[in-house]
């Protein structure tokens, strides 16, 4: 059941990008926005001259990347491909990495929280579009990756939460595979939200 969720949000997903790639309209107008103020989000990818902060900012986003990547490659790998758990020096490999990727996560959230503050047309665009009325395009340019960013945050806490309650007993089996399950579908959610929020973002740096 999982691995057939799992492949089946990863193709939405993806095709989901695709598509959004291909038709929307946004070149320009990121390319514009990106000379402005805003656009001093894109150094993380491109800065040449970056203070000791913003390079261990730019660090911290890498390890956080990375890791997620390993993480990913070794809780899923065995599941969507063989449909067999996680075991064996993978497993070894996915838990002494996990701890790498929260601490990373949190400075993240730390260096970048700011930045992905929503400002007043940021929360007009979402008002409008939570009453289902048409919002203005430069209300919320940079509302989708604005949101999957504190989306991806919160996400890590019950990815981290989940594994850590499940190595203790005092849940009992059921509750620790209710645990395991949680851990399972939220890191699918959060992997699939920083796909999101990565395409978002490259959209909106490079156009």
């Amino acid at each position: 059941m999982f691995q057939t969720i799992s492949w089946v949000s990863f193709s939405l997903v993806l095709a989901g990008i695709v598509v959004h790639w291909l038709a929307s309209p946004r070149s320009r107008l990121a390319k514009r926005d990106a000379a402005g103020d805003d656009g001093r989000l894109c150094w993380s990818c491109c800065g040449e001259n970056l203070t000791l902060l913003a390079k261990f900012n730019r660090l911290a986003c890498a390890v956080a990347l990375g890791s997620l990547i390993v993480l990913f490659i070794t809780g899923f790998g065995g599941r969507l491909l063989l449909d067999e758990a996680i075991h064996g020096y993978t497993l070894m490999v996915h838990v002494g990495l996990a701890p790498v990727f929260v601490i990373s996560a949190g400075v993240v959230l730390v260096a970048w929280g700011y930045r992905c503050r929503l400002n007043g047309d940021d929360r007009q665009g979402l008002a409008n579009l939570l009453r289902l009325r048409g919002a203005n395009p430069d209300d919320t340019a940079d509302l989708g990756w604005k949101l999957t960013f504190w989306l991806a945050m919160i996400l890590v806490v019950p990815v981290s939460l989940s594994m850590v309650l499940g190595m203790f007993p005092i849940f009992g089996t059921h509750g620790q595979e209710w645990l395991m399950g949680l851990h399972q579908y939220t890191s699918l959610a959060l992997t699939l939200v920083v796909l999101i929020h990565l395409h978002l973002l490259l959209r909106r740096c490079c156009g």
